[in-house]
């Protein structure tokens, strides 16, 4: 089972929102909130002026703009008609870079995020079961025998129609997910046909997922991804095949009597074909016991044609971490965050012009401000427990007290549906204290609402540190910049100067 569950439909790059044009010039104008300044590294000598709350990115070059962007960061700066050459004037305005004294940037945002919860295309989690025939040691979910079964084909039909019926959406997205999804093949084969069959009579289009270990998919893979319109699959490797194969290891009683023994040879196999036919997310799980076989992988993948296949693969390198109640003791093996973004970096340049690498954070490379929420906020979108209960989030999956409704027809249910579902219809990071107070907020949005829930301010403040140490380099490579961003890292007097005094007491554990 891969270490990080998520939707794994396609993620297209997010349009920004369109810039404001500039008006008549009336009230004085002052730095938006929401600007980040990022200069060239080396000459010639220019700066980027990022907007996270439009995403328009303004590139000026000279003397005067490096003092500029000193000047935009200064408290108090007034900006009246006659300061600025009136080209230049109209630039900043038009970008966002300089907004009207008095005005309120944090009411679009909010807007935005809360259209965004209704909006946000349906994708319903479907769990076939709670089994997996690996033991990765890193596992967050516990192993049980809890299952989907072909009488509960009808109520995930009806859960389906219901959430759809939220919002103005006519498209559903199917994610089959586990435990590994394909031990209850027959299932997923039933379910799909009946899923697909009430979409063509509503009129909904429909697609599917799947995020799997590659161990144990059917002979016809073609046709399955085919006649179940799987458009995307995810499938986790640990390393080369000596570390993979340890890691990713066989349970008591689990290998299989024909075929490959090796759990990364049957991985590799069903790679090579389904290249051929579907997008394949490559996700590699890092940590400090495999981080020497990230490259030497990469190498693999590039010989075995993946990335140049018909249908290209995308590579995912993933950091092992506590995902999970189950999962916490990982929080003493995790790899630091700074290592993480190194060995990110290698494989950026490693693959440059040959793959997409792909970041969680920002999926297409640009921090382009957020128009859609996680399934776990969408009004439309539930994760359906291989338990018969219906969760938000699928990494809280077969978790005590973390369902938030039951699926009719399965007895004793209510009895085991938490608290939770209040936090995840309140939830609003454009509400809360500190998110309310981030430049990053329009990128961001508070990062995975699941660790606001469980109070993980670990997870929270790397958040908030991610933006600060990679922000520059996604602002210098939209921006052209070849040498790269001077900056390492942006101040914490930046990322919270709506409220300046925030940055001072949280000194360098500042989240986002």
């Amino acid at each position: 089972m891969p270490p990080a569950p998520r939707s794994t439909a396609p993620r297209e790059a997010e349009p920004a929102p369109a810039p404001p044009p500039a008006p008549a010039f009336g009230p004085a104008l002052v730095p938006s909130r929401f600007l980040v300044a990022v200069r060239e590294a080396a000459e010639p000598l220019r700066v980027a002026l990022f907007s996270t709350a439009t995403g328009a990115l303004t590139v000026l070059d000279g003397v005067a703009a490096d003092a500029l962007a000193d000047a935009l960061y200064a408290p108090g700066l007034l900006v009246a008609e006659g300061d600025l050459a009136p080209a230049l004037l109209s630039t900043l305005r038009r970008g966002g870079v300089l907004v009207p004294q008095g005005t309120d940037e944090l009411a679009p945002i909010q807007e935005r995020y809360r259209r965004a919860r209704g909006e946000t295309p349906v994708v319903l989690t479907v769990t076939t079961t709670m089994d997996c025939n690996l033991g990765c040691y890193y596992c967050y979910e516990a192993r049980s025998g809890a299952r989907l079964e072909t009488r509960d084909i009808g109520a995930i039909v009806a859960l389906a129609r219901e959430r759809l019926a939220l919002g103005p959406h006519r498209a559903l997205h199917v994610d089959w997910y586990g435990g590994e999804p394909l031990l209850e093949r027959g299932f997923v084969e039933a379910a799909s046909r009946a899923l697909q069959d009430a979409c063509a009579a509503d009129g909904v289009r429909y697609v599917a997922s799947i995020i799997s270990n590659g161990t144990d998919w059917p002979e016809d893979v073609e046709a399955f991804v085919a006649r179940h319109r799987i458009r995307q699959v995810q499938i986790s490797f640990d390393g080369m095949q000596a570390n993979h194969d340890k890691r990713r290891r066989w349970r008591r009683g689990r290998a299989p009597q024909q075929g490959p023994a090796s759990t990364f040879a049957r991985a590799v196999a069903l790679v090579d074909r389904l290249v051929r036919v579907t997008r394949v997310d490559v996700r590699f799980n890092v940590d400090a016991g495999n981080r020497d076989d990230v490259l030497p992988f990469v190498a693999f993948a590039r010989a075995r044609g993946w990335f140049d296949a018909p249908v290209p693969a995308v590579f995912q390198p993933a950091r092992l971490a506590s995902y999970s109640e189950t999962s916490r003791f990982m929080r003493r093996r995790e790899l630091p965050l700074a290592d993480f973004d190194a060995i990110r970096a290698e494989v950026r340049a490693a693959l440059d012009g040959v793959a997409v690498v792909e970041e969680s954070e920002v999926p297409d490379g640009f921090p382009h401000p957020k128009t859609s929420v996680c399934a776990a906020l969408a009004h439309g979108s539930a994760v359906l427990g291989a338990d018969g209960l219906v969760y938000r989030c699928g990494l809280q999956v077969g978790e005590a007290g973390r369902a938030v409704s039951a699926m009719p027809g399965r007895s004793g249910g209510s009895a085991r549906v938490g608290t939770d579902a209040g936090f995840w219809t309140d939830f609003d990071p454009t509400q809360a204290p500190t998110c309310s107070a981030c430049t990053f907020l329009p990128i961001c949005w508070g990062g995975c609402p699941k660790k606001h829930l469980e109070g993980d301010r670990h997870a929270l403040d790397e958040q908030g540190r991610y933006w600060r140490t990679n922000l520059p380099r996604l602002v210098a490579r939209a921006a052209g910049f070849a040498s790269g961003p001077a900056e390492d890292e942006i101040p914490l007097a930046v990322q919270f100067r709506a409220r300046p005094g925030l940055a001072e007491a949280r000194g360098s554990d500042a989240r986002g």
